[in-house]
């Protein structure tokens, strides 16, 4: 038994350098290998892991076009390593440039993956304009391609998923829309106690995607065959900014150059910044600089959070590891000795009497590209590795790990660019996405100035941001020499031996693309404004306060009670003229009765009888014009009291 052992110490420790992100076979005690411990318990779930189908089968990216078995074979040539470019570079948005190369040996496939997405967030009620949004995606895969190719099948379903949930806080309102402040807090109809900018709202779109899709990947454990794990880059364009949401050692990086009078101290002082000749005014000497976008999450950088966690949590170490650094590495014959350490979430150093519990590992160990958590993994955030488990020992990886991403934000209405001077990739940047198999051979100032230098080469071609990319790949994967080794073509140092993919996204292309959008958008407000009739305008004065809380309807009234007191007054001035009439009438006939002297009494008795019978007339239709003028009053107010006007 114990040369069983010593083989699979011997294995592991091979293992370990070859490749430290694969899971091996842990060593465990005899009495664990025939009673079944949970090592071998672990090993038992691995052997039926292999036995169940994947997720996904083996492909590259869609827009690659490599359809057939020996399409991807051919893409998966270790001794040549062909560089693989798109086919149709119009299947990326803005001319997006894209390239990828497999590495020298490491693994059987290419496990990295590469995915974009163009989606539309629209309001059900029509109400608001609808907000479109592109998403880039590069994922870095280990022990494995099954999480890396999961990610880029379903991450942007996720994300879009997210957006949503948000979407009536996310679209553009009629006031933004009227050059109002469009990135003001906002309330929403059931009032929050806190204010929230739609900044946050992404932000937080962006990281809750990240935890559900980690999330996905555990479910899939038990259906599908182990996806190991992966890193994860992700670009949002959306709303007039960028967003890059990073978890793991995948990168992104913004190109940038402007002339050396336009820069601030801050990029004056800054090492990146490498002067050259512009390709479009060769008087004007610009500077190119890069701007990191991202920020790798390796057990050396993330030291401080791995420490705290086993402090807090010492039982998931499991008695194997220390959460300790030390100066010097110790061993057995200094114990008892005073040891230069600093223990947890120590910033300073300080002498400690070196104890048999300080020989453990720690739980970081190495500096740089080579540090390792637990002895096993070199990324310490991104997707997966809920099963793997550290060399050696077989304690669990996954409570270390998180997919939490740190989200960076570039508002890109704020840049000024100034249109004669033709520099807008300049001034916007070129955002370069890219695993670690470039970065670890290339430095973000040398990548800036092969961007740039590759643009000038080709100044109006389509195709000139796939051939940036394309040059990246080639510089970063070097040539091979007669002994079979890689090497840079400007020096003899190593090349990557891993794969390598890179996006190249200029930026100015959707800010141009979002300003359109934009114009769009007032045109369709000021459309729907100018379609408000003169009914509808009325109906809306009927419903608002015209002076004083009085209202149209009350108005209305009003006039009515004026037009009801004129008839009264017009029939009120009808009777009097009658009366007047009538009085000037009886003093007519009076008259011409006096007028009646004495010789004329000798009329006879049938005039007088003619005299009295015009006057009973007379008086008739006095009484009768009376009559059917009180008729007429009296039934008026009859009609006020029903109406109950005073």
């Amino acid at each position: 038994m114990s040369n069983m052992f010593s083989i699979t110490n011997i294995k592991n420790r091979f293992i370990s350098v070859i490749a430290p992100d694969i899971p091996p076979l842990p060593s465990v005690p005899s009495h664990q290998l025939h009673r079944g411990g949970p090592s071998s318990n672990y090993q038992l779930r691995m052997v039926h892991q292999q036995k169940m189908p994947d997720k996904f089968a083996y492909a590259r990216p869609p827009f690659l076009q490599l359809l057939t078995i020996d399409e991807l074979r051919a893409s998966a040539d270790h001794n040549v390593r062909p560089i693989i470019v798109p086919r149709d570079i119009n299947l990326l948005p803005w001319g997006t440039g894209y390239a990828e190369c497999v590495n020298s040996g490491k693994s059987e496939w290419n496990e990295d993956q590469a995915a974009f997405s163009r989606q539309v967030l629209s309001d059900p009620t029509h109400c608001h304009p609808d907000l479109p949004y592109t998403y880039y995606g590069i994922f870095d895969g280990h022990a494995g391609y099954g999480a890396a190719l999961a990610a880029s099948h379903q991450f942007h379903h996720i994300l879009h998923e997210k957006l949503v949930d948000c979407i009536e806080l996310l679209l553009p309102r009629e006031e933004e829309m009227a050059n109002a402040k469009p990135d003001s807090g906002f309330p929403h109809p059931s009032q929050f106690h806190r204010r929230v900018y739609k900044d946050e709202l992404i932000i937080g779109a962006l990281e809750s995607a990240f935890f559900n899709m980690d999330a996905l990947i555990a479910q899939d454990r038990d259906r599908y065959r182990d996806a190991g794990g992966c890193t994860a880059c992700v670009a949002l364009f959306i709303n007039g900014k960028l967003f890059v949401a990073n978890a793991g050692d995948s990168r992104a990086v913004l190109c940038q150059r402007k002339s050396a009078s336009a820069l601030d101290e801050k990029h004056k002082s800054s090492a990146s910044i490498v002067a050259v000749n512009s390709a479009e005014n060769n008087a004007d000497t610009q500077e190119i600089f890069a701007v990191p976008f991202s920020f790798d999450h390796t057990p050396e950088t993330e030291r401080h959070r791995l420490l705290t966690v086993a402090r807090l949590k010492p039982h998931l170490m499991e008695k194997q590891y220390a959460a300790m650094e030390y100066a010097k590495r110790p061993h057995m014959k200094d114990l008892g000795q005073r040891i230069l350490c600093r223990q947890g979430t120590m910033k300073g150093w300080t002498y400690k009497t070196l104890t048999r519990e300080d020989l453990r590992m720690p739980v970081v160990t190495g500096e740089g590209k080579r540090s390792r958590l637990l002895g096993t993994l070199g990324v310490t955030r991104g997707f997966g590795d809920h099963d793997l488990l550290a060399i050696n020992t077989g304690t669990q990886i996954k409570p270390f790990l998180t997919p939490h991403p740190e989200v960076v934000i570039r508002d890109l209405s704020k840049i000024v660019s100034i249109p004669d001077e033709n520099n807008e990739d300049g001034d916007y940047g070129i955002l370069v996405m890219a695993t670690d198999g470039l970065w670890d051979v290339s430095e973000n100032e040398a990548v800036a100035r092969t961007v740039f230098q590759t643009l000038a080469k080709y100044p109006t071609e389509k195709h000139r941001y796939t051939m940036v990319a394309q040059e990246l790949v080639a510089r970063a994967r070097g040539k091979i020499n007669d002994s079979g080794h890689w090497r840079l073509a400007d020096s003899k140092a190593a090349a990557t031996v891993d794969d390598i993919s890179v996006i190249v996204i200029p930026v100015y292309q959707y800010y141009k693309e979002h300003v359109e959008w934009e114009k769009k958008c007032a045109q369709v407000l000021q459309e729907r404004r100018a379609k408000v009739t003169p009914s509808a305008t009325e109906a809306c004065e009927d419903e608002t306060l015209l002076v004083n809380g009085v209202t149209k309807a009350q108005v209305e009234a009003e006039h009515e009670e004026d037009e009801e007191e004129e008839v009264v007054v017009e029939v009120n001035r009808q009777k009097a003229q009658a009366d007047v009439e009538m009085e000037e009438n009886v003093s007519d006939e009076r008259t011409q009765l006096a007028n009646i002297t004495t010789p004329t009494t000798t009329s006879t008795n049938e005039e007088i009888a003619v005299e009295k019978d015009v006057k009973e007339l007379i008086e008739n239709e006095l009484a009768a014009a009376i009559s059917a003028l009180d008729a007429t009053e009296s039934a008026e107010y009859d009609r006020k009291d029903k109406t109950g006007v005073v």
